[in-house]
């Protein structure tokens, strides 16, 4: 049986190009409450920092400026270039753990399986989480994974501009196929004590590279943002949000034979409209 699976991304305003956003103070959404990860870029977003690069790549940014933005794990899931991508420790580490940086190329995201982290396979007699067993549950999950076979749907939780209070609801913005797993992350300089109890120290992130755009759809809500009257007709909302929480979930084969096809009706209406996937990119500025 192959497994498919969903993959939350922070809402970006120009199709997760791997550039910073073009209107970053407009962006409200990538610091909602149900952005990924949590409410990481509510607490470090540098919205001056962004204002004065916006539009500008992500990997040109770090070369001047050596910062990554706190989006990076979702912003360049369409890019074309290679940028990088860095996790700071956890305050509890009480060590001198250093913030990891690791390159994230083209067409990549970083995930993890949040779910797999709070049962109660994964807890101690006594109550508390055993990190052994939490890095095998998420072992386990990304093994079930292929590369060439697995299809990666892109979806953004109620933080987006398609949800409102009185009717919340998630949109997926894309599909691509798995084209490699990346490596295992740990922070470096932990101190024994920390690697001992935290199963090395790894971190809560993975990149998921895809074969986007070869392989791959992403629904130009960005170009027609101003054009409700397009958006009504392509807008993707799951109608089984099951598939589409705790940051990740697998996907059986016929829940995904369900959304393609969807995809399939979406990029049949662009087409109506004299829209084309080749000139999405062109016009991804």
């Amino acid at each position: 049986m192959s497994y498919h699976i969903s993959v939350r991304l922070a809402w970006h305003d120009n199709g997760w190009n791997g550039r910073i956003c073009k209107n970053p103070k407009a962006n409200t959404y990538c610091v909602g409450p149900y952005s990924y990860p949590g409410d990481l870029i509510a607490l470090k977003r540098d919205l001056d920092w962004e204002e004065k690069f916006k539009g500008q790549f992500c990997l040109e940014v770090f070369k001047k400026t050596e910062k990554i933005p706190p989006c990076c794990y979702s912003i360049n899931a369409f890019g074309k270039e290679e940028i990088y991508a860095e996790s700071e420790p956890p305050e509890f580490f009480q060590d001198n753990t250093q913030t990891k940086i690791w390159k994230m190329p083209s067409a990549s995201i970083c995930t993890w399986p949040y779910e797999a982290m709070y049962t109660e396979e994964v807890r101690n007699p006594n109550g508390t989480y055993n990190y052994e067993k939490r890095l095998e549950a998420a072992r386990k999950y990304f093994s079930k994974l292929e590369p060439g076979k697995t299809l990666i749907f892109y979806y953004a939780n109620y933080s987006n501009p398609f949800s409102e209070d009185e009717q919340k609801r998630y949109v997926i913005v894309g599909v691509s196929r798995l084209k490699e797993i990346g490596e295992e992350l740990f922070y470096e300089g932990c101190s024994e004590e920390t690697r001992k109890k935290f199963a090395g120290g790894f971190i809560w992130q993975r990149v998921l590279t895809s074969s986007y755009p070869e392989e791959g759809l992403r629904i130009p809500y960005h170009i027609y943002i101003n054009s409700p009257e397009i958006l009504e007709k392509i807008v993707l909302v799951p109608d089984n949000p099951r598939n589409f929480k705790y940051g990740t979930r697998h996907i059986t084969d016929d829940d995904a034979l369900e959304l393609i096809e969807k995809f399939i009706e979406i990029a049949e209406t662009l087409k109506e409209i004299g829209d084309t996937t080749e000139n999405w990119d062109e016009r991804t500025r």
